[in-house]
């Protein structure tokens, strides 16, 4: 969901076993007799194999725009081959290529100095990626707690300074308005130093400073350059801003890389078994990008979204598998970019290769591979447990355009057994299902909740419940199959998308 290499065959091995949840529940609905063997195909051991892959250390965090999210593509569509599935594509490939930008530092750039301290490159982070070549005088700006935004009363204070910014304010916006203020150049001072990278733009960043480049140091470092600094690693007191001079000159250096390159979605489709519905679909997508790597570091994207990947790849052979097939064709979209701002999923609806007209609804699945466990959506009054959530999936938006999805999820719920949460709609917009919400396409979000290790490099193989993927599949299959049958489109209760 949208932001080091481990011993991994000894990890595999380490895996403990897991039984499936579903199976095993009492008083579960049996499932009809002409579905059963797509069904029971969908097992948690292939579910492993296939993960190993996709967040294993060949395909290096499946950043988009990087080798590793090529040749995760590449799998998909494999597997997508192997399923037996069809190109929806003019040149009968699975793939819909699009341009995208790869905006990067040149790390041999990067240079912080003053006439007495020069700090290291490897010290120097890059929150925000762009050309900076500048020398300035440093003012100091501390925020803290509620801080109130800058005014144009320190617009004298800040324009034509080099901004050493400590921001520990829960202040929406306020960053935005000291550079409104009109410094010479922003550097974050944190001890969660950013390590250079690549980042994605789905347009052309030019090689302008259309975007401020935003350089970040470690505390140590910026008292290293400011002798009289030592307040930048104090509390300037609560819902404060301060701003202090420091007499101190620097210069700073960054330069900017672009590369435009293409990259993919990887779009495939089940034929409908009936000769009419069968020009309608049911859509069902999982975004297959992460982080990527970051330096030396790899972000693994265990469960975001390698789990919701697996899911459509075990979804896929479990249909193509089974003797009866959904009376409507069934769209496989495995996303670009969903971590840079949903970009494959806009740019697929914006241009899909099949009317969007008739789509009768879009499942998604993304992180369902987890029991979730603390603070949701960071918020510390909503803790999970994961020894409470072994069972328990989110619905996010099911309800939203029309209720007679959510009816058909809970009625297919009868022979999976899961215990449902409505209690994330705060995510809503924040994963590839939210571009087909916005055409007015009844969707239904599947997610497992939040854990300690999302959007870090822990989130690994080793941690994920295979049998929770393995359920969510067989749940979208069931749902499939029923959304397939079902007497025409889906009555909504709106005409958008839900905002």
């Amino acid at each position: 969901m949208m932001q080091r290499k481990l011993q991994w065959l000894v990890l595999l091995s380490a895996v403990p076993l897991t039984f499936g949840f579903a199976q095993f529940k009492p008083g579960l609905t049996p499932v009809a007799k002409e579905l059963k063997d797509g069904f029971n195909s969908i097992k948690p051991d292939d579910g492993r194999k296939i993960l190993a892959y996709l967040a294993g250390p060949e395909c290096e965090g499946r950043g988009t725009g990087e080798p590793g999210y090529q040749k995760a593509t590449e799998y998909v569509a494999m597997q997508f081959k192997k399923a037996g599935l069809k190109s929806v594509m003019p040149d009968g490939s699975f793939f819909q290529f699009n341009d995208f930008w790869r905006v990067g530092v040149d790390t041999k750039s990067l240079a912080i100095s003053s006439d007495t301290y020069k700090v290291p490159t490897k010290e120097i982070g890059v929150s925000i990626t762009g050309n900076v070549d500048v020398s300035g005088e440093v003012v100091v700006v501390y925020l803290s707690g509620k801080a109130a935004a800058l005014g144009d009363d320190m617009k004298s204070q800040i324009e034509g300074k080099v901004v050493f910014l400590r921001n520990d304010s829960t202040t929406r916006g306020i960053e935005r308005s000291i550079t409104a203020l009109g410094p010479k150049a922003v550097v974050s001072i944190t001890s969660n130093l950013p390590v250079p990278g690549f980042q994605g733009r789905a347009s052309d960043p030019g090689t302008a400073n259309a975007r401020a480049g935003r350089l970040a140091l470690r505390p140590e470092e910026a008292v290293k350059l400011i002798p009289n600094g030592t307040d930048l690693i104090t509390n300037p007191g609560k819902d404060s801003v301060k701003v202090s001079t420091s007499g101190v000159s620097v210069t700073l250096r960054c330069t900017q890389i672009v590369e435009k390159i293409k990259v993919a979605n990887v779009v495939a489709k089940l034929e409908g078994s009936d000769p009419l519905l069968r020009e309608e679909y049911v859509g069902v997508g999982a975004h297959l990008d992460h982080l990527g790597r970051r330096g030396d570091v790899i972000y693994y994207g265990a469960d975001d979204d390698g789990s919701g990947s697996t899911g459509l790849i075990q979804l896929a052979h479990a249909l193509s598998k089974n003797p009866i097939k959904p009376k409507r064709s069934v769209l496989f979209m495995a996303f670009y970019g969903e971590e840079m701002g949903l970009l494959g999923s806009r740019f697929l609806s914006d241009n899909s290769p099949v009317p969007l007209d008739k789509m009768i609804a879009e499942l998604q699945m993304d992180m369902v591979g987890r029991d979730s466990d603390g603070a949701q959506n960071g918020d510390p009054n909503r803790m999970d447990k994961a020894s409470e959530n072994t069972d328990t999936i989110r619905l996010v938006g099911s309800k939203r355009i029309s209720t007679r999805l959510d009816d058909i999820i809970q009625e297919m719920n009868g022979s999976i057994g899961f215990r449902f949460k409505y209690d994330a709609e705060d995510v809503y917009t924040r994963s590839d299902h939210y571009n087909f919400a916005r055409k007015g396409i009844p969707i239904a979000f599947f997610f497992s909740g939040f854990h300690a290790d999302y959007h870090q490099p822990t989130d690994t193989i080793e941690k994920i419940n295979y049998d929770k993927i393995a359920s969510t599949a067989k749940l979208a299959y069931l749902t499939i199959h029923k959304l397939g049958q079902e007497a025409g489109p889906l009555p909504k209760i709106q005409k958008s998308g839900g905002n």
